[in-house]
């Protein structure tokens, strides 16, 4: 028995220094640093179970963290109670949720708009027209084929979003007539003044305009003449292309700088190609309206990172007297994010269903749209039960602080949001 027992004893080979700082190990993991003894990069089985180790517990964590999110104030209640280990850290579960948030959005608004990215008109009918009666004749009959699209759609293949780009287009299709017209108005006066006919008899404003065409007539004076005053050819031309494109002359970085007085150069520089930027962008999400919604949902992230400190401050100073740590408002103000953004994604996903399925399958579109105006409604008496628990107070001050503060942070977020969306359509693409 003896012999083996002393058989089996263990090995008195010299003791293993931990790889990364070097403190004898006594077991399978450093009692310093807390790295393992076996090395990742030398056995493929023990790589193998390190990813599979660091999935499972992980994967722990978020299916325990969301499932308790889902009830108003638990998780940030058992944060703050020292029961931390259970849970993904607040700041890393608003990071995770945010970038997931957003992507589904950005996903869902491409998915629905790809089917109407490809409504937008050809307006070279109108463009090319030589007269008014060809302006007012293409125009009548490209709002016709409009109409009859949108009809068509709407009865076969409903597409979410549809009837806005339909409106943009009528706009589009209505300002590049009346745009056009007068272009050859102009056209006619200036030939009229150079044959020296005075103001020409080019066909009448309203001899062939149709109910409800309001276009302004365009009458030469002295003022616009460039030849009463003597400076032929030292101004510019009016703009003759086509209204809606690339190419207009509405704005122009390289004619029309910006000149702030008390800016310097470079930043009137800066400024410029700014504003540069955001005129290509515009021009390109006119073609795509979609890209609106996506350049907003790119905005909005940032806007929350800066905006969720403000919020734990704003739940400080309302509950001053709570004597709570800041960072613990600053716990609340994170998982009650986590919420409303799981909540979004939720929202955007159920749409994007509803629209995919509205045609095939009308209940189950119903029963999506249902679920989502549900978790909206949801949502606000979410954070409305999450500050009466986190902080215990009664219902009346509850109520009202929750209404001060959520309609301050709204303002706040709002204007963040606008401001975040512009610095994002003023970048190059």
């Amino acid at each position: 028995m003896s012999d083996q027992a002393i058989g089996h004893a263990p090995s008195t080979s010299a003791p293993t220094p931990c790889e990364n700082c070097g403190t004898v190990l006594q077991g399978h993991y450093c009692h310093i640093c807390g790295q393992s003894m076996h090395s990742p990069v030398r056995h493929v089985g023990h790589a193998v179970e390190e990813v599979f180790e660091s999935f499972w517990h992980l994967d722990g964590r978020v299916f325990r963290t969301l499932r308790d999110l889902l009830v108003p104030g638990k998780v940030a209640l058992q944060y703050l109670a020292g029961h931390r280990v259970r849970y993904i850290a607040p700041l890393r579960m608003f990071v995770i949720l945010s970038l997931l948030t957003f992507f589904i959005g950005q996903m869902t608004v491409d998915i629905e708009s790809s089917g109407a990215a490809s409504t937008s008109t050809d307006l070279g009918p109108i463009t090319r027209a030589q007269s008014e009666a060809e302006v007012r004749e293409a125009r009548d009959r490209l709002l016709a084929e409009v109409t009859e699209a949108r009809r068509e759609i709407a009865d076969n293949a409903p597409i979410p979003g549809l009837d806005a780009v339909m409106i943009r287009e009528e706009v589009r299709i209505r300002g590049e007539a009346d745009n056009r017209i007068v272009q050859l108005r102009r056209a006619a006066m200036r030939a009229g003044r150079n044959a020296g006919d005075g103001r020409p008899e080019a066909d009448g404003p309203d001899a062939d305009a149709a109910p409800g065409d309001e276009v302004a007539t365009v009458d030469p004076t002295p003022g616009d003449d460039p030849t009463a005053s003597g400076e032929t050819g030292a101004s510019e031309p009016e703009w003759e292309g086509p209204l809606f494109s690339t190419d207009s002359e509405a704005w122009n970085p390289q004619k029309n700088r910006v000149q702030i007085g008390w800016l310097p150069d470079f930043a009137n520089d800066w400024l410029t190609r700014r504003l540069g930027y955001a005129n290509d962008n515009v021009q390109r999400m006119n073609d795509r309206p979609g890209l609106y919604a996506q350049t907003f949902m790119k905005a909005l992230p940032s806007a929350l990172f800066v905006l969720v400190p403000v919020f734990a401050l704003l739940l400080k100073f309302a509950y001053l007297f709570k004597r709570r740590l800041y960072l613990e408002h600053m716990v609340i103000a994170l998982y009650s994010h986590c919420f409303l953004l799981l909540a979004l994604a939720a929202i955007f996903l159920l749409t994007g269903l509803g629209g995919a399925v509205k045609a095939s399958m009308p209940w189950l579109s119903l029963s999506t749209t249902l679920a989502a105006t549900g978790i909206g409604l949801w949502a606000p008496l979410y954070l409305l039960l999450m500050q009466k628990r986190a902080y215990g107070q009664g219902w009346p001050m509850t109520i009202l602080k929750y209404l001060v503060v959520g309609y301050i942070y709204f303002m706040m977020l709002a204007t963040a949001a606008a401001v975040m969306f512009v610095v994002t359509l003023a970048k190059p693409t």
